[in-house]
């Protein structure tokens, strides 16, 4: 039987293993049968010619039809259509967390509404997103992520995007290769540019990630301008003690804004051991329709637990609306934890407690008992912060500000402990507890 007229995945003969230089490895490949067309090649590699076959065998025996062929997916599909398709998927993934689709819907397609950018860089409006899917190459994605260096997370997000869409080729048997994966980690070593720290005067320009917690004076500063901002004439007493009590929690619990906004009042706090349990956060985010009504069922959530978008329930399935909900889980298993709270939290505890109106279960609710948008905090606090030196800072700071007094005190792993993260996570040093730079003191070793 000649290569030609192969049956369905049987392979045809193998070729004789070649040693590519650059790649410092032995290349082979083979033909398959497929059930319409040609067949299609199978390519493998190895250190070694035995190596080689055994990896090229191993590929056969988890060969796939050729999808554009039987339906899946067009021969002409851009990249953008097929970052489409694999949204969708993760959209319909039960095992995936809603909220993220929100980001990644933003990084593949311009926004249409709003405050979008219209020179930001996404997918669907990019040279490579009206690229064919079949003919994209590997310096193709290169040169778009190449466009971004300056942002790494958005540049880490689209490569994120484009290795799981063009993996949907690779599994269903369209593509032999997988053109993100040849496309090196960029930024590692990386000289950064001098940015401005938006005003910061004694951080180090060259590093901009560097953590920036409030200083002992900066926090001063900030609870002053706090008091001094309320209360506002013609403003809501309600609402800027409903603020102020945000503030302190977030910072005792050193709490990320979500997660103070989702403390309860009896689930979450003893007030015989004054202690409170962070639990859950809230979710303010873009959905569809769909995941909306798959979230309520999966969360078991109550009317006070999500505010739906206005309107709701007339959308069709596939409808992107805004909504907030309570997660009954922190963003990580360890982030669910216990804090032994001070006196003046606790007293705000008791307070709020008192002044609860029926029904409601929340430490800080909205005036109907539901859940609030961490936004209106955020709002809050750039207007405190306006007319101050403490622009650049963000309701965030709080929990950078708390876990760097405990690392000062106890030690970076307490520090690690009430932030709720690993056991020698880096991510304790590097996002939140700045090093601490000591004179080094060995002049007298000559």
């Amino acid at each position: 039987m000649s290569q030609i007229e192969l049956a369905p995945g049987v392979p045809g003969k193998f070729s004789e293993p070649k040693w590519n230089a650059e790649r410092n490895t032995f290349q082979i490949h083979c033909l398959v049968g497929e059930p319409y067309g040609g067949p299609s090649k199978v390519h493998a590699s190895g250190k070694t010619k035995p190596r080689a076959r055994a990896n090229l065998k191993n590929r056969i025996a988890q060969w796939k039809p050729r999808a554009g062929l039987i339906g899946t997916y067009s021969a002409n599909v851009t990249v953008a259509e097929l970052c489409e398709v694999w949204l969708r998927r993760y959209e319909r993934d039960v095992t995936k967390r809603p909220q993220n689709a929100k980001h990644y819907r933003r990084e593949i397609n311009p926004a249409t509404k709003g405050r979008g950018d219209d020179g930001k860089i996404t997918i669907a409006g990019s040279v490579l997103g009206k690229m064919k899917a079949l003919e994209t190459r590997p310096f193709h994605v290169r040169i778009h992520l190449e466009q971004m260096n300056g942002t790494a997370y958005k540049r880490n997000r689209q490569k994120s995007i484009l290795r799981n869409a063009f993996q949907l080729l690779v599994d269903d048997g369209l593509r032999d290769d997988n053109p993100v994966s040849s496309v090196a980690r960029n930024g590692a070593g990386r000289t950064q540019a001098p940015v401005n720290r938006r005003g910061i005067g004694n951080a180090n320009p060259y590093f901009s990630d560097e953590p920036r917690p409030f200083s002992a004076d900066e926090m001063d500063e900030y609870w002053q301008a706090e008091r001094a901002y309320f209360p506002r004439r013609n403003a809501g007493r309600w609402y800027e003690q409903r603020y102020l009590d945000f503030t302190l929690l977030a910072y005792e619990l050193a709490a990320r804004p979500g997660e103070a906004l989702a403390v309860r009042l009896d689930e979450d706090v003893d007030y015989d051991r004054c202690e409170v349990t962070v639990a859950g956060t809230i979710i303010d985010t873009e959905l569809r329709a769909h995941q909306v009504k798959s979230i309520v069922d999966r969360y078991n959530l109550d009317d006070d637990e999500i505010v739906y978008p206005r309107g709701w329930p007339r959308y069709d399935d596939e409808d992107v609306v805004c909504v907030a909900f309570r997660q009954p889980f922190t963003k990580t298993a360890r982030s669910m934890r216990t804090i032994k709270a001070g006196p003046a939290c606790m007293a705000m505890l008791r307070r709020r407690r008192i002044a609860a109106a029926p029904g409601h279960r929340l430490v800080l609710p909205s005036r109907t008992g539901k859940v609030v948008r961490s936004e209106q905090m955020s709002l809050t606090w750039s207007k405190i912060v306006k007319s101050t030196g403490l622009r650049w800072s963000t309701p965030r700071t709080l929990r950078s500000t708390r876990a760097t007094r405990v690392a000062e005190k106890y030690g970076l792993p307490a520090a690690r402990l009430i932030l709720g993260h690993e056991v020698d996570s880096p991510v304790t040093a590097r996002h939140y507890v700045p090093d601490e730079r000591r004179v080094v003191d060995l002049a007298d070793a000559r």
